[in-house]
């Protein structure tokens, strides 16, 4: 009987802590945290997200006020708070029931144009404004000018070329359309200074922005009439010395040349034109030539022939098959706290098609181009 009682008091005992034991698991299970979410000027944001950690279906929203009311399963579970435009935040909940969670702006999602003499966030800018980064330009690979290379790249601009003489390719720009007869060309800006495009190297370009309309150029007066081109280079970031370097070499051939008759050819076709205008001009037939005298331009035997009567092949005398352009680069970035620098220097050599002919004058003539820009921010 005795150890009767003593069974039926023990087994008691366990149910009384196994009832303990189920309440503390459902009072942890059924954690309420509260708290309010602001911004970084303290004001509450509305309709920011809060959510359990790997849960996305415990969760719930802020009022008007910022506040938030939630149950958790238990303290070891981590808060995820978000908002558009904000960094999101994650809290591990612990002891606390209250929170006062702050937020701050998500500078990543910023997108900053240049405008006039300034900058400000795109989502403010009204005027119509495109922009490329230096990375996108550096794609174009085998092109140094930084006009040329905007091509393609932003809506709006055309650029056309229409020289290739070496150090001559900056293309003709225009905004939209050419607004006027005389002088279509937008004004160019670097770092807030008007300079052509082709004294900057593509690699030293951060980034570019075209003003297009009106709104947009209005602080630069008439010479931003026909648009603006506000050109970017590079800073140093705060943080270790880096070196980049890079080299470009690029073969030039020509892509089309003019079909080409020689000499006996040539006066063939004169000829012929002179027959079809006699009617209109009958004197022209005192310079018709007899088949004799052209068949020495292809009947050569001598070398008295060959200098009387001259048969050559300009393009061949005068081009190369090909030529070499060659364009290196190599910048320096870093900084501190207090001070940052970026530093570059980029070397373009420019072959050229024609041929360079030795002058007996002690120099050497051609249209070979080279150029060293130096820049240091």
């Amino acid at each position: 009987m005795k150890n009767l009682k003593q069974l039926i008091r023990q087994t008691v005992t366990v149910i009384f802590m196994l009832m303990a034991f189920s309440t503390t698991l459902c009072a942890q299970n059924n954690i309420t945290v509260t708290g309010t979410v602001s911004d970084a000027s303290d004001e509450p944001l509305i309709g920011a997200s809060v959510v359990v950690k790997g849960q996305t279906s415990l969760g719930t929203i802020t009022d008007f006020d910022g506040n938030f009311t939630l149950k958790v399963p238990s303290e070891s579970t981590v808060l995820v708070v978000s908002y558009v435009g904000m960094t999101t935040k994650e809290i591990r909940v612990g002891k606390q029931r209250n929170f006062k969670i702050s937020l701050a702006d998500d500078t990543q999602l910023e997108e900053v144009i240049v405008v006039g003499y300034g900058q400000q966030k795109k989502a403010s800018v009204v005027g119509s404004i495109t922009q490329t980064t230096g990375a996108v330009l550096e794609r174009a690979a085998g092109i140094s000018d930084v006009g040329a290379a905007l091509a393609g790249n932003l809506p709006g601009v055309v650029a056309i070329q229409g020289n290739g003489q070496p150090g001559e390719e900056e293309p003709d720009i225009t905004i939209r359309a050419a607004s006027s007869w005389n002088n279509a060309a937008p004004l160019v800006l670097v770092d807030g200074i008007e300079r052509p495009m082709s004294s900057v190297d593509i690699a030293s370009v951060q980034s570019i922005s075209v003003l297009k309309d009106a709104s947009a150029t209005a602080v630069y007066g008439v010479k931003g009439a026909n648009g603006v081109i506000l050109i970017t280079t590079k800073r140093g970031q705060e943080g270790r010395a880096k070196i980049n370097a890079s080299a470009n070499v690029i073969m030039k051939i020509p892509s089309k040349l003019p079909g080409k008759k020689d000499s006996y050819d040539a006066l063939m076709a004169r000829n012929d034109a002179i027959e079809h205008q006699l009617s209109l001009d009958p004197g022209a037939w005192d310079y018709i030539r007899s088949m004799d005298f052209i068949g020495n331009y292809r009947n050569q035997t001598t070398q008295e022939q060959r200098e009387r009567y001259p048969n050559v092949d300009w393009q061949k005398e005068l081009f190369e098959d090909y030529c070499m352009s060659y364009n290196a680069n190599v910048n320096v970035s870093g900084g501190t706290k207090f001070v940052k620098y970026f530093a570059s220097i980029d070397f373009v050599k420019e072959g050229d098609l024609f041929k360079i002919m030795d002058s007996g004058r002690g120099y050497t003539g051609g249209f070979g181009y080279n150029r060293i820009n130096v820049r240091s921010n």
